[in-house]
């Protein structure tokens, strides 16, 4: 079997500072290193290989210096590197590193796995995956947990992650994977195979050795591009509550909720929702498109967030809403789109599109995008959205941005899309010159919209042609999937950390949550323990939630965690350890044996709220 690894090399993103003056990053001192993902990838081929036999090559795109990782990665068993080296290729975003690694691939053919990270953790975006596949017209599966190949070794079925459970997909090779986390161990390699690297073939190609033209190429060939980024790092008050007693502590905690308005909504920076009106007038041939998600029969609720927020742009822009369906979904969907501020329903029908297939929904989606030229279309950044969205960019050649925080209009009516960056410690507002422009927002960064059931709407339904999807979702299985999909929107979330000491002890967190009435979260390393599903994980390779009270019990305040809830309004840790990270990094903190302090404050909130009850 041959393998191709694209991997990138990137700043370790714990060490990266922002210079609010100069509004750059500041990488003086930063290591740079194999993006973790991609350590996964290169272990993943080269065990492999070892297994099936055959060869492994290394690629990358990057500056001279992005020859070490190149370099680390033959000493982790891969066979030679292609390094594409050239100052054309500067500037380049996601879609036109996607064009060069994709011809670059073509050079290597035959081949029978691609595989990349399911994102690099200084841009976040996974684009680069997908996007590749699309230009080389073969399937992919993103976030690969587990590979079975076939004895022919023609077939793989791999299990994925998404945010509420697993699939396993079948799919022909060649294939494109994206390696999440927990697909393997990553090899580190010893001193003996860092020598044996040194002799290993290493290429280096040109833009000119891909293509003539050079606008294919860096910024000529960018869809997007980056106006002035800025920092959005939290100032977090770190008061240590104090008292005598426990019970006294957790009084003391409470008020302070209160008085931020738990069990009476909350005050601080509160939006408004955004209430449909039963009509507004609209130009003609303009349309905002939101692709709506279902899970499990129902809208998620993301979906109104996006209608919420696209709502108030569309009204601005004085152009139609619109809702796409993708596969099945019921007249009740369509009426209850269209109450959250849909003017147009189109329906997207075809036997292709009864199961999920990455492939299918993007061809479908961009057919749909053909047909009618719609200005803008945005999608959740969910383990779906992820994954369709980017080979829709790649078919039509359009900019995106994935994992958005935000949507604005500048004065020039361009959608600003403004995505995080380097574990969310800055923002990045990025503006497309393609249309239509393309995103995927997160869920919990946007009010979402009021259902107006007076209104009303119409439905087009959509016959997409020459459809066959590569890729077949052949079995999906919900796990946790109540907190899973709850964690999106929830206003108050419970973490438990490894600091809890193991799952028979998860009694009184489940009590606290209860009466908060949250959803639990975790870490990566009670996941990795077995004590909570990995669906539940916040942080650098977990989710990213807002909720306006995160509750950390037990947690220790890593980094890789911390990220995931830089967007949480107010952060309360519990931990036994006065010296814990986490009590820089929260607004209230008590320092004491969580087995002592959540019982009484469980007790303390329970009283708080039937009290309120009463009133």
């Amino acid at each position: 079997m041959k393998f191709i690894v694209c991997i990138k090399q990137v700043p370790a993103v714990s060490e990266l500072r922002f210079d609010n003056v100069k509004k750059t990053l500041i990488r003086e001192g930063v290591h740079n290193e194999i993006n973790p993902f991609d350590r996964r990838a290169i272990t993943f081929a080269t065990t492999t290989k070892e297994q099936n036999g055959g060869g492994v090559v290394v690629m990358t795109m990057g500056p001279p210096q992005a020859k070490d990782a190149l370099t680390e990665a033959m000493a982790m068993g891969a066979d030679r590197a292609v390094h594409l080296l050239d100052r054309a290729f500067a500037g380049s975003d996601t879609l036109a590193t996607s064009r060069a690694l994709s011809l670059a691939i073509e050079r290597e053919k035959p081949f029978d796995m691609i595989l990349c990270g399911k994102y690099s953790v200084d841009a976040e975006t996974g684009h680069v995956g997908p996007e590749v596949a699309e230009f080389l017209s073969i399937p992919h599966i993103s976030g690969a947990t587990k590979v079975e190949l076939s004895t022919s070794r023609k077939q793989a079925v791999v299990e994925t992650e998404t945010d509420y459970g697993f699939q396993r997909i079948e799919a022909p090779l060649p294939l494109l994977l994206t390696t999440a986390e927990r697909l393997i161990k990553p090899h580190f390699p010893t001193q003996d195979e860092w020598e044996a690297a040194k002799s290993k073939p290493y290429a280096v190609v040109s833009a000119s050795d891909l293509s003539q033209d050079a606008t294919l190429f860096g910024s000529k060939g960018s869809p997007t591009s980056v106006s002035e980024i800025y920092s959005i790092e939290t100032k977090r008050k770190c008061e240590l509550i104090e008292g005598s007693t426990v019970e006294e502590r957790a009084k003391k905690l409470v008020e302070n909720l209160m008085a931020h308005g738990l069990f009476s909504g909350w005050k601080d920076g509160e939006e408004k929702r955004v209430k449909p009106p039963a009509s507004r007038p609209t130009r003609e041939n303009k349309s905002f498109w939101v692709v709506a998600e279902l899970v499990q029969g129902r809208v998620r609720n993301v979906t109104y967030e996006l209608l919420g927020r696209a709502l108030e742009l569309a009204t601005k822009l004085e152009c139609e809403l619109c809702a796409v369906v993708l596969g099945d979904a019921t007249k009740e969907h369509y009426q209850d789109l269209i109450a959250h501020g849909a003017d147009k329903i189109y329906v997207a029908k075809h036997e292709q599109l009864s199961n999920y297939s990455s492939d299918a929904y993007a061809a479908a989606l961009a057919q749909s995008i053909q047909k009618y030229g719609p200005y803008a279309v945005v999608a959740a950044a969910t383990s779906l959205g992820r994954d369709y969205m980017p080979r829709v960019a790649a078919r039509l050649g359009l900019g995106m941005t994935s994992d958005c925080i935000g949507l604005e209009l500048n004065e020039k009516e361009q959608l600003v899309q403004l995505k995080p960056a380097f574990g969310g410690n800055i923002v990045a507002p990025i503006l497309s010159r393609t249309l239509p422009q393309l995103a995927t927002v997160r869920p919990g960064m946007l009010a979402a919209a009021e259902a107006n059931p007076s209104r009303q709407g119409a439905v087009v339904e959509l016959h997409p042609t020459g459809l066959k999807a590569m890729a077949h979702l052949i079995e999906e299985r919900f796990e946790a999937d109540r907190d899973a999909l709850r964690l999106d929107n929830a206003d108050v979330i419970v973490a438990a950390g490894f600091g809890v000491g193991g799952p028979e002890k998860m009694k009184s967190i489940a009590d606290l949550a209860e009466v908060l009435d949250a959803p639990i979260a975790t870490t990566r390393k009670v996941v990795d323990s077995g004590w909570l599903p990995r669906q539940l994980q916040i942080g650098l390779t977990g989710r990213s939630v807002a909720p306006k009270l995160y509750v950390a019990i037990g947690v220790r305040g890593a980094f890789n965690h911390m990220v995931g809830i830089g967007r949480a309004r107010i952060i309360v840790a519990i931990n036994k350890d006065p010296n814990a990270l986490i009590f820089k990094n929260c607004d209230y903190g008590i320092a004491d044996d969580y087995a002592e302090v959540v019982p009484v404050l469980t007790q303390v909130l329970r009283e708080r709220k039937a009290t309120l009850g009463k009133t």
